[in-house]
């Protein structure tokens, strides 16, 4: 399953069961291996997705350490991370497709909902339909809360400034 679907959190997959039906004290592996499985998954991951964004500071911080990686692997600020392509898509939809990074990391590039809207429908529906579904949505819910938004703004800040100081050959970043 991991070779053939790599964008499954196998944590999040065998979690999901027991988040959604607390009463349900053992899941064998006959279960694991069967279509309730990937549905019950597909659910709690929409009610992840949806969740308070102040209870996601986790996910956030590790989507962020993703972010910085890849910047540092492909030699690139962060302020152009949002706007990095592979081939015909931006590369952030892709990480977003694999699980590699939380939307709400992506709230404070200023333009990724526009660009999203320049891709072809199929190809956004098949990376990104949820989010730009929710957008909006979820936007709301950053911009109201409390830890979230503070704490992002800041680990940016400070991870544009490691990502700055190791790409030592580029000029000093204006913002991210």
């Amino acid at each position: 399953m991991v070779k053939k679907h790599p964008e499954i959190n196998l944590d999040t997959f065998f979690e999901a069961p027991y988040k959604l039906y607390p009463d349900v004290e053992y899941f064998d592996l006959e279960y694991f291996s069967s279509m309730r499985a990937i549905k019950a998954y597909t659910t709690y991951k929409k009610l992840i997705f949806i969740q308070d964004p102040d209870s996601q500071i986790k996910s956030v911080e590790e989507s962020l350490r993703f972010i910085a990686k890849f910047c540092l692997e492909q030699k690139i600020h962060l302020r152009q991370y949002s706007t990095h392509r592979t081939t015909d898509t931006f590369t952030w939809m892709a990480h977003y497709k694999q699980n590699k990074i939380n939307p709400y990391c992506m709230m404070e590039f200023p333009d990724v909902f526009s660009s999203v809207q320049t891709l072809a429908e199929d190809v956004r529906r098949f990376y990104v339909d949820e989010f730009v579904e929710q957008f909006a949505k979820l936007k709301l819910q950053y911009n109201n809360s409390r830890k979230l938004k503070p704490f992002l703004k800041n680990a940016l800040h400070v991870i544009n400034e490691f990502i700055y100081t190791e790409l030592t050959n580029e000029q000093k970043p204006v913002g991210y």
